[in-house]
């Protein structure tokens, strides 16, 4: 029964969900549920970004970078990762990176 609430929390999210971002931040953030599991998956839209670190629902969610790396983590134009966000419908995400804080809500 708390799997099919947690899908069906994290679903309704989804279905109204808006990505607000600043023109100039150095990342395309979209989500999606894989699985049951919320993903946030960042594409880096700058020719070179460090991410040093990450809060999903500051701080109020249970969440990991899809592999094993470390931060921080430092990407060329185009790559990405995947944070994937646990038990948790995912309303907003922080990114700390060389180029400053970005803040992307979900609604």
């Amino acid at each position: 029964m708390k799997h099919v609430l947690r899908l069906l929390a994290v679903t309704s999210a989804l279905l109204a969900c808006s990505t607000s971002q600043a023109e100039d931040a150095p990342f395309d953030v979209n989500m999606h549920v894989e699985q049951g599991v919320g993903v946030v998956q960042l594409q880096a839209v700058a020719d070179q970004v460090v991410l040093t670190d990450f809060k999903v629902n500051r701080g109020n969610c249970k969440s990991k970078l899809g592999g094993i790396y470390p931060l921080p983590l430092t990407f060329k134009f185009g790559q990405g990762v995947k944070i994937f966000a646990y038990s948790c419908a995912v309303k907003e995400v922080t990114l700390t990176t060389n180029q400053g804080d970005f803040r992307y809500t979900f609604r």
